[in-house]
């Protein structure tokens, strides 16, 4: 039987959510305020963060709201966008490029503003550059692309994803972010809870299911891949006690054999 990972979504921007902030020199269009309009690669009109600055030497920047992390070490955050091909574009566009920065900002409380934390990379922390599959070209095929970046590590009760663009010709499409748990499974007559991985994997400890006992003196350990999949057997397993019978390798049925008990009683005079 195969056990999937559990997504549990911490944040998702979409067509008909905001939840953005731009620094006042941006040009994208926050759809609240003044909507842009793209086509997905189904034809479908759809609203967008879009930016094409004339002056490419300015970065732009654009901040999600506060994301409390809910435990989560780290993240992974997905990032549909389009990307304009430099060859597509004026001459003016001298420094054309067709990838755009992804950076995040840990804090405790939720206390951004326009100006605070400062629009550069530090205090921001830079998770990458982001470079699209598929560019646009004018007259071609409508075709967005999807990103999966890990963000972390985390440590603070929340967090703040910036994407900073520098003479790109782009729109931004959705940003979903997400974190993996391994879910509850039995295995070898042992149970093992639902596990949240902190590092690359994490080891989880679990109990003998009803009527087993462990079969050495540690309890039966398994380990969480950052992934939200187990990985391996269990360390140590447990077994059905006597007088029952194991089902399926995750259960132990029938009751425990009862020993006879021969009453001699008392011969009534």
């Amino acid at each position: 039987c195969e056990f999937k990972s559990r997504t549990y979504i911490l944040y998702f921007y979409s067509v008909a959510e905001t939840g953005f902030h731009a620094n006042e020199t941006i040009t994208l269009k926050q759809h609240s305020d003044s909507d842009s309009h793209g086509l997905d690669e189904e034809g479908n009109s759809v609203r967008t963060f879009q930016i094409c600055p004339m002056d490419t030497s300015v970065s732009h920047w654009l901040r999600t709201r506060f994301i409390p992390r809910r435990g989560a070490t780290q993240v992974y955050v997905e990032i549909r966008f389009t990307v304009m091909e430099c060859s597509a574009m004026p001459s003016s566009f001298r420094t054309c490029k067709e990838t755009f920065n992804l950076h995040y900002y840990q804090s405790d409380e939720d206390t951004a503003s326009s100006t605070h934390p400062a629009w550069m990379e530090n205090p921001y922390s830079k998770v990458d550059t982001v470079a699209a599959d598929f560019l646009l070209r004018r007259g071609g095929e409508k075709k967005s692309n999807v990103k999966t970046v890990r963000v972390g590590p985390l440590s603070k009760k929340g967090f703040y994803l910036a994407f900073q663009a520098q003479g790109a010709c782009m729109a931004l499409l959705s940003v979903r972010v997400f974190f993996k748990k391994c879910p509850a499974v039995t295995r070898a007559f042992s149970s093992f809870p639902e596990t949240l991985p902190h590092s690359l994997v994490q080891q989880a400890e679990g109990v003998c299911v009803i009527n087993s006992a462990p079969t050495g003196q540690a309890p039966p350990t398994m380990f969480c891949g950052e992934d939200g999949q187990w990985v391996g057997p269990p360390s140590s397993t447990c077994e059905c006690k006597p007088g029952y019978e194991p089902v399926d390798s995750d259960r132990c049925r029938g009751e425990q054999k009862e020993e006879t008990l021969t009453l001699k009683l008392a011969e009534i005079k």
